[in-house]
């Protein structure tokens, strides 16, 4: 008999106005679906329910698809003090008689380097591979935004690298007149500034729109990929040492040449900063997505935990 996790999934996954999926042997891909992304979104995350009606466990090893330049699977750890950090999985386990649940705030496919420019209806294909039932492939249909895309997952207790925030802005920060350097450090101490726990930003790399901005606060420290729109900079992904790669840039988006001059500008400006800001920036553990909707979102005076997710990058 199926063991489904959640009831209010359940019930999602089986509305008629939604529901698709595909059955092989002994497996029912339930409505593999990705809440619509901002069109300006860079990574998206897909959800589904995997029923194994059979007598052998299964495990789902990776997703490909051309929807995206790195797909992988990841999971949100929860810890005591109700603080989340997404972590990167090799597999997920669909055990035999049971229906594994990939949704927000749990199990989910994380899509990095969106390829293309997707609307709600569209369906996009992809190859899910098993242990066992091998290849098999699904269309990912385009559900209602909702807070899509790692957006879509509870930013309220989600673990920013023990970045406290403070008095969060209720809308685009207005930097005019500011250099890039001077606004980013700007936007990141009026989001997370607090005169308990002061917030230093350096060193700060800018490459035409996107920037590398190392942060440390109260004995903690990491990096933030930044990006810039019309409505100014934001803070796209906070990680360690993985924002000082070619590799990771290209998965974001970035051309290769362009992720190559972004790698090398960021390695020499910390080459004068000094090794011991160095490895601090480097002990941020795991990668959390949080985009500018997150950033707006939170709430004056939110305080989040110190707990890290121990992420591949």
């Amino acid at each position: 008999m199926r063991f489904v996790t959640s009831l209010a999934t359940a019930l999602m996954l089986s509305t008629a106005a939604f529901a698709h999926g595909v059955t092989v042997g002994d497996l029912e891909i339930i409505h593999p679906h990705i809440p619509a992304p901002a069109a300006t979104a860079k990574s998206a995350g897909g959800f589904m329910g995997i029923a194994n009606d059979g007598s052998s466990a299964d495990r789902l090893l990776g997703v490909e698809s051309a929807f995206a330049k790195q797909v992988m699977l990841h999971t949100t750890d929860h810890g005591a003090d109700g603080v989340a950090a997404m972590r990167h999985v090799e597999a997920v386990d669909i055990p035999a008689g049971e229906t594994v649940l990939l949704e927000r705030g749990g199990l989910h496919v994380m899509f990095m380097g969106l390829t293309t420019k997707v609307a709600e209806g569209d369906m996009v294909p992809a190859t899910l591979i098993f242990e066992k039932a091998g290849r098999v492939e699904v269309e990912f249909m385009v559900d209602p935004p909702n807070g899509a895309a790692h957006e879509g997952m509870d930013h309220g207790t989600m673990d920013h690298g023990s970045m406290d925030h403070g008095a969060a802005a209720d809308g685009p920060m207005s930097t005019a007149g500011l250099s890039d350097p001077d606004a980013i450090s700007a936007l990141l101490k009026a989001q997370f500034d607090r005169a308990d726990a002061p917030l230093t930003v350096a060193p700060i790399t800018v490459q035409g729109t996107v920037a590398v901005a190392g942060w440390s606060q109260d004995g903690q420290a990491g990096r933030a990929f930044l990006r810039k729109d019309t409505e100014g900079w934001f803070v796209e992904v906070c990680a360690g040492e993985s924002l000082m790669h070619a590799a990771t840039f290209v998965s974001m988006g970035l051309s290769q040449a362009e992720a190559d001059l972004l790698a090398a500008a960021v390695n020499g400006a910390e080459a004068g900063a000094g090794a011991e800001l160095v490895a601090r920036l480097n002990s941020f553990e795991g990668t959390v997505v949080i985009g500018r909707a997150s950033m707006a979102g939170h709430g004056h005076g939110a305080a989040h935990g110190t707990a890290h997710g121990a992420a591949s990058n």
